[in-house]
């Protein structure tokens, strides 16, 4: 055999799985068919001068126990973190200000309501108590769902879990707050799209369970450099450790000997073998595209098939002369609320009528936005006076109308825009280029099909065992985790009294995770 473990695709997680397969004294090779590893956490230089991540755009979501192992800031990773955390602009002229400080934060919500306010402290208790219940899953093979309500049945947790699996985020967010303006600043629906889909707390669960202050669970900002500097730390602990690295290198197929993987054909024909083929691709492509009809039964193929990614996601890059001068808080800046992430979203109709619309291939009337401009943290990231934005858009189409984006390219960008220039009239003349990062572009640069953020929906019928599917999840993984185990690479998950504090969700995160 070439190598022990031949890895398709190094993007952050590829990168991850690399390191450890090496730490344990494995030959491990990653291929990549770009230039650059990294996948989805890259930096691109767009415009001259100005750098942008065009996919991911936060370090977020990364276990601190990966982050202890690999060592990440001797291999140069720095994080800025985002302080505050949120601004919330509204068309009445208000605004909401998200501090890590929580006493800032119930004071700037006072301003609006003050019975929010008094509900703010609760909503993040109920979020930690979540994260909690989740957190023992995080190191271990995924449970069945009946492995996770049992866990818990019987018990104080029990109540959670059951909201969790069956609530949805618009009546929790009516449970804890009286504001509209409120209830769009907290939840962001991500892949369950409706803010009435039962089961969407799950995401956040997991999300609760993992992240949390700078210091407190990890490094959670802006990396200096952009997410491409995450790749390239993540490689060079991998390659500390002993890993392998071949860039340019695509994949066309998978080989398979005697019902087994046993290695890999590159596109110039060349096969490289291995004891085990490891695939940092999503599920469709793995086992649609680099799998024969012939190595898979007709009835797993189906359920690939089946597999959703029906959330669609758009970036829209813009490289500025100047800050945006927000009506509710006029100033040229750098003022505070300039560092935090900009969330525009008048009511939680207005992300359903987005998730409606782009499930029907249309492009919305009003997007959910999200404003970040990393290059005030790392200013190297644009030319001096000049900024580097980026803007999340909640929802997209996969294909307008059934057709590619290039004939609505511009004329969404512009849209954008045009929203973002209501709540701060100087943007529209203050972007001197931009781009548009659509479901399309995801999926041709980076490779993910349906240009899906997760892979494939993070909802709860693709979690837990289910992700992707029983029949290559909890039995599969059950077995690495014990030979990883066995080799002191995977510690017991921590139980829930011996956790940190996190921070729950209470912003628009774009993860790499």
């Amino acid at each position: 055999m070439d190598y022990d473990a031949v890895i398709i695709g190094c993007g952050h997680n590829g990168l991850v799985a690399a390191f450890y397969l090496a730490k344990a004294g494995l030959r491990v090779l990653g291929l990549e068919r770009r230039e650059t590893v990294g996948g989805a956490c890259a930096t691109d230089e767009l415009f001259p001068g100005y750098h942008f991540s065009t996919c991911a755009h936060s370090f977020i979501l990364f276990h601190t126990t990966i982050l202890d192992d690999m060592r990440l800031e001797e291999h140069g990773l720095k994080i800025f973190q985002r302080e505050p955390e949120m601004f919330q602009p509204m068309h009445s002229g208000k605004h909401l200000l998200f501090w890590n400080d929580l006493d800032r934060t119930v004071e700037s919500i006072a301003r609006i309501s003050r019975g929010d306010a008094n509900a703010y402290p609760r909503w993040l208790k109920f979020w930690d108590r979540a994260g909690a219940v989740f957190e023992p899953f995080l190191m271990g093979p995924p449970p069945t769902l009946g492995q996770f309500i049992s866990r818990y049945e019987g018990t104080a947790d029990e109540e959670m879990v059951h909201k969790l699996l069956t609530g949805t985020t618009r009546g929790l967010l009516d449970e804890y707050f009286e504001s509209e303006e409120m209830k769009a600043s907290m939840l962001a629906t991500f892949d369950s799209g409706s803010t009435d889909a039962p089961g969407a707390l799950l995401y956040w669960a997991v999300h609760a369970s993992i992240s949390g202050p700078l210091g407190a669970r990890g490094m959670v900002g802006y990396p200096r450099g952009g997410m491409g500097a995450v790749a390239a730390a993540l490689r060079g602990a991998a390659e500390a450790a002993g890993a392998e690295f071949r860039t340019g290198s695509s994949v066309d197929s998978v080989v398979i000997r005697d019902g087994q993987a046993r290695g890999v054909r590159l596109d110039d024909g060349t096969e490289i073998s291995a004891r085990a083929v490891v695939s940092n691709a999503d599920p469709r492509t793995t086992f649609l595209k680099l799998l024969s009809s012939d190595d898979l039964t007709p009835e797993f193929a189906r359920k690939v098939r089946g597999l959703h990614a029906d959330a669609g996601y758009m970036k829209l890059h813009c490289a500025t002369s100047e800050l945006p001068n927000w009506k509710a808080v006029p100033g040229e800046g750098p003022l505070p609320h300039h560092f935090a992430q900009a969330h525009m979203c008048r009511s939680l109709d207005i992300l359903d009528d987005a998730w409606n619309s782009a499930r029907r291939g249309r492009i919305p009337a009003e997007f959910s936005l999200a404003l970040v401009c990393p290059s005030i943290y790392d200013t190297a990231a644009a030319p001096s006076g000049h900024y580097a934005i980026s803007i999340w858009v909640e929802f997209a189409p996969i294909r307008p109308e059934g057709k590619d984006w290039d004939g609505f390219r511009e004329r969404t960008a512009e849209q954008i825009i045009d929203q973002v220039s209501e709540y701060a009239p100087n943007f529209k003349d203050s972007v001197d280029d931009h781009y548009l990062y659509t479901p399309q572009d995801i999926e041709e640069r980076v490779g993910i099909m349906s240009g899906s953020m997760h892979h494939i929906d993070m909802t709860p019928d693709q979690m837990l065992a289910h992700r992707p599917l029983p029949e290559c999840s909890t039995t599969a993984l059950r077995s690495a985790i014990c030979t990883y185990a066995a080799l002191g690479l995977i510690p017991a998950a921590a139980s829930p009294e011996s956790r940190a504090t996190t921070r729950p969700p209470q912003s628009w995160p774009i993860s790499a995770n």
